[in-house]
């Protein structure tokens, strides 16, 4: 990317009567280089993608953005679907617009990707274009006949029980071939549900990546989880504990038997 914009990204919470889509634009930079730079390597021309719990698309049209301004559509083609649990979301994603004040948390290359009306700003019809708004699903209902070589699920494993974490893994890993990026998920479990479907960890970068959730990136806590939550989703220092290659890790690449 030629400029960088070290403001950290602006925080965006949507609400339905049900949920909260907290989400940012280019709320990890890192993970999506990471990610790109491995889709690079394996050499296809062509990429499917799905976006589960995408919220009002902010994190989708991020990773298009970066696609795109890294010069990888000279590299590969990507065909990206996404949903949401909600259907407001998906709506709002679908017409890309949002408040004006998102630039303040991107760089000048990445402001040129919208246009400009005021107090809101409109993703550029080229870019809308990228992406399949899907209709609303739950990960863990989610079916499909499709085959994407990548699955998406951040920042939402956090809003099931244990159980259902290890279901989900297992729902994706059937219809995903390559690469899970998923993050905020029950540490104590997820190498098991991870293991289990043959994924392992991409380490690339990963401690830098781990500190670009700056949202989440605090001491986690003892006290009572909120409503609906179940376990906690702050993050801490990164350090080499037990685990910490899944547990402080957000990429993982399907090994094939």
């Amino acid at each position: 990317m030629d400029d960088q914009n070290h403001t950290p990204p602006v925080r965006l919470r949507p609400t339905t009567e049900h949920s909260i889509g907290t989400t940012a634009f280019f709320r990890n930079r890192p993970l999506y280089d990471v990610l790109l730079e491995e889709l690079k390597a394996q050499g296809k021309n062509h990429y499917k993608l799905l976006f589960h719990a995408c919220s009002i698309g902010a994190e989708v049209y991020s990773f298009i953005i970066q696609y795109a301004l890294g010069g990888y559509i000279e590299d590969f083609i990507i065909e990206i679907s996404a949903t949401d649990l909600e259907q407001g979301f998906v709506e709002y994603a679908r017409n890309g617009h949002y408040p004006a004040d998102i630039l303040i948390g991107m760089s000048e290359s990445e402001r040129s990707f919208f246009a400009d009306d005021g107090a809101n700003v409109s993703v550029v019809a080229d870019l809308k274009q990228v992406a399949n708004f899907l209709d609303a699903s739950s990960f863990l209902d989610f079916k499909t006949d499709q085959v994407f070589d990548v699955v998406f699920l951040l920042n939402t494993l956090i809003y099931v029980p244990e159980d259902k974490q290890a279901l989900a893994v297992d729902k994706i890993a059937s219809y995903d071939k390559s690469i899970l990026v998923t993050s905020a998920f029950h540490m104590s479990t997820i190498k098991d549900d991870l293991v289990r479907n043959h994924y392992q960890p991409v380490l690339t970068r990963q401690q830098e990546i781990h500190n670009s959730w700056t949202d989440r990136r605090m001491e986690t806590g003892t006290g009572v989880l909120a409503p609906g939550i179940y376990t906690d989703w702050r993050l801490p220092a990164f350090s080499e504990i037990e685990g910490f290659e899944y547990k402080y890790c957000a990429l993982f690449r399907k090994t094939h038997l």
